[in-house]
């Protein structure tokens, strides 16, 4: 075989050659991308089933809060207003040294049925929605200090911002979620908030000064999960920080440029 044969020969085994390196390459890039693709889309559709149960859950307590609510507002603050209606009646009845016991007894069934309308108006969304997220959450903070449960404060820095409406009601209950855990298990005597609007962003920091936790030992319960459930439906970032004997503090980042896109 001449020289320039076997250089031929040569040119065409390494063209081959490199005609089968490029298939492989190719075939083994598309199977890593399609399988990439696969891992993408699976993992988005456990995040949206895990979004659409959070809503669910969400909406279900939305409804049980509303019942609730019209409950203690139609019924039962109906039967304390009757029982107070009644008092007054009986104590223009009674004697002198009496009439001191049923005012007094008076004064406390009025200021029952005070607090059976601030928590009505806690638990239902629609009186949320008319009186903002800074009065709710403040009326929130004001039942806690009159039933002294703790010292709780709120602080606003910057310029209100309307959001949207149902955005308003989840960052309403990732902070009742928060605050439910502060009074049951922190053993806390203080609790501060603090909303800071600037122009891109709403920043909400609630911070108690109780026993905190391990965040490496004690597992993520059902509160936890449910407040970065409901972040996530409104693209909010929540973070959690607990130490031993440094309390827990809770932020939330809640984007405010789309509201100036809507």
């Amino acid at each position: 075989m001449s020289e320039e044969k076997l250089g031929i020969l040569v040119i065409i085994i390494a063209g081959i050659l490199l005609l089968m390196v490029a298939f492989v390459i190719t075939f083994f890039s598309i199977f890593q991308k399609r399988k990439t693709q696969l891992l993408i889309e699976k993992a988005e559709e456990k995040q949206k089933y895990e979004r659409e149960l959070a809503k669910s859950q969400m909406e279900i307590q939305e409804q049980t809060f509303k019942n609730i609510s019209w409950e203690l507002h139609d019924n039962i603050g109906q039967l304390l207003s009757v029982a107070k209606m009644q008092l007054n009646m009986l104590q223009a009845t009674v004697d002198e040294e009496r009439q001191k016991q049923v005012k007094e007894t008076g004064e406390v069934v009025g200021k029952s049925l005070q607090e059976i309308r601030v928590l009505s108006k806690a638990l239902n969304s629609d009186v949320i929605q008319s009186m903002g997220l800074s009065r709710a959450i403040g009326l929130e903070l004001s039942r806690f200090n009159k039933l002294n449960f703790l010292i709780a404060d709120i602080e606003i820095h910057g310029d209100e911002v309307m959001i949207d409406r149902k955005d308003e009601i989840i960052i309403f209950r990732i902070l009742q979620e928060f605050f439910s855990n502060v009074i049951k298990h922190s053993k806390a005597s203080e609790l501060n908030v603090i909303l800071d609007y600037t122009d891109e962003m709403l920043t909400i920091n609630a911070k108690d000064n109780g026993v905190g936790f391990d965040r490496e030992t004690v597992e993520a319960g059902s509160g936890l999960i449910n407040m970065q459930s409901r972040a996530m439906l409104i693209n909010a970032d929540l973070t959690l920080k607990a130490q031993p004997n440094k309390g827990v503090s809770l932020t939330l980042s809640y984007p405010l440029l789309k509201q100036h896109e809507s």
